[in-house]
């Protein structure tokens, strides 16, 4: 059995869906690579990677249990929420997120770390919902987490084309259910390939 752990925030954890037990990219990612895995969702709402964030990943429950699942392959989704104003310090953002980064590759089982690239992020009537910016996505998480990847050897899922306009993110910055398929395709694609 191949242990997957989903990382992330909000966006992982199903956020918007009705059923995110059933309908949110984890366990869609289950459905898709099949009874050989087992996906399991980390992901907590609001969740950033800062260590001195709102609300940083590393101070959650759902955090140290995936360190102590020991899991095979570590999909890595954090970022959005670091977009926010109060959030936002580039140098922090890449050295919090190379800690968590190697706080997974140094567990007993060496998991194979993929880091995500998170969807865009869509305002809404021309402007951003939820206090996450779409200029500080695409001119700095984004670019810090390819940097990282190239540094650290790391594979990389960069989903910033996955979608076009919020069609599939009614509040600009959540996949509805078709949108967390698409997500889902994304991932598995990169774990597979």
């Amino acid at each position: 059995m191949i242990k997957v752990a989903c990382i992330g925030d909000s966006i992982t954890w199903g956020f918007t869906l009705l059923n995110p037990w059933r309908q949110s990219y984890p366990a869609l990612l289950q459905e898709m690579l099949g009874p050989e895995y087992e996906v399991r969702n980390f992901g907590y709402n609001d969740a950033s990677a800062r260590f001195d964030a709102d609300t940083p990943y590393v101070s959650k429950r759902v955090y140290r249990e995936s360190l102590g699942w020991n899991p095979d392959i570590v999909i890595l989704m954090l970022g959005t929420n670091d977009t926010k104003v109060r959030n936002w310090a580039p140098e922090i953002f890449r050295r919090d997120y190379k800690r968590i980064i190697e706080s997974y590759r140094n567990l007993p089982s060496g998991p194979r770390v993929i880091l995500v690239a998170p969807i865009r992020i869509f305002p809404i009537m021309g402007r951003p919902l939820l206090g996450v910016y779409p200029e500080t996505m695409e001119q700095g998480v984004r670019p810090a987490i390819r940097e990282i990847a190239s540094e650290t050897g790391l594979e990389l899922i960069d989903l910033q084309d996955l979608f076009t306009d919020n069609s599939y993110c009614r509040d600009g910055v959540h996949p509805q259910r078709a949108g967390a398929r698409m997500l889902a395709e994304a991932i598995f694609n990169g774990v597979k390939w």
